[in-house]
């Protein structure tokens, strides 16, 4: 067996090192003050997460992908999610903030129309770009959701899983209102309502019941290990 690779048969140096040369100073100082800071959430969130852009793209990377992709749970919600979103059947899917695409390629599995996904963090993209290698029409780009790159009603259904929620109330906001300009005739978010260190934990639902939007549904995931904190819902800014 290989063990080049295997970080339990690493010592913590060692892999402190490989980190240094492979992702620079930066990224090793991120991952210790993300383990040694656990005990202090508060004291967590304000040394590393005052900017999410600068977060994700730290935390995005080959050691993120093995992490995501080695738990059962995430498999489950992806599957589910693309299920709902597949009973809509949309035109056409914007998902913003896609990660390393997991999401994308769950709907790709249910769904023959154009999928795009954007994120701000650069090294969740060059994951995307490896992940979705030979899924038919994706395509990917760099773009903040705050700030969409396309025109007003650009797609059927505009997505977030896990997005809104990472960002402060003002960054949301705008996230929310770039969702439903480029949106054309659904809205589907899940977004947790908990907070921790990295979320601040919104009720999305509730962000469009406020403003008179007809909500298609709404409810916890199911196949969440705590679904009390988890929220799915689709909402209908613009009539069909």
């Amino acid at each position: 067996m290989d063990h080049s690779q295997d970080t339990s048969t690493t010592t913590l140096p060692a892999r402190a090192l490989a980190a240094l040369r492979s992702r620079g100073p930066r990224y090793v100082m991120h991952k210790a003050l993300r383990r040694s800071l656990s005990r202090w959430p508060s004291l967590k969130r304000r040394c590393l997460y005052g900017n999410p852009r600068d977060y994700w793209t730290l935390r995005g990377g080959d050691e993120y992908f093995r992490e995501q992709e080695g738990q059962p749970a995430r498999d489950a919600r992806a599957r589910w999610m693309a299920d709902r979103i597949a009973a809509y059947r949309p035109a056409s899917i914007l998902e913003v903030g896609c990660g390393y695409g997991k999401q994308l390629r769950a709907l790709r599995r249910r769904l023959d129309c154009p999928l795009v996904g954007v994120d701000f963090s650069p090294s969740q993209l060059v994951q995307a770009r490896r992940y979705l290698e030979g899924v038919a029409d994706v395509r990917i780009a760099l773009a903040s959701g705050a700030r969409l790159p396309f025109p007003d009603h650009s797609f059927d259904l505009v997505l977030t899983s896990a997005v809104i929620l990472h960002n402060p109330p003002e960054i949301a906001e705008a996230i929310r209102r770039e969702v439903v300009r480029v949106s054309r005739r659904l809205a589907a978010h899940n977004e947790d309502t908990d907070v921790t260190y990295n979320r601040f934990g919104y009720d999305t639902a509730a962000w469009y019941e406020a403003r008179s939007v007809d909500l298609l549904e709404c409810g916890p995931i199911p196949v969440e290990a705590d679904p009390s904190a988890s929220q799915f819902c689709v909402a209908r800014p613009w009539p069909s």
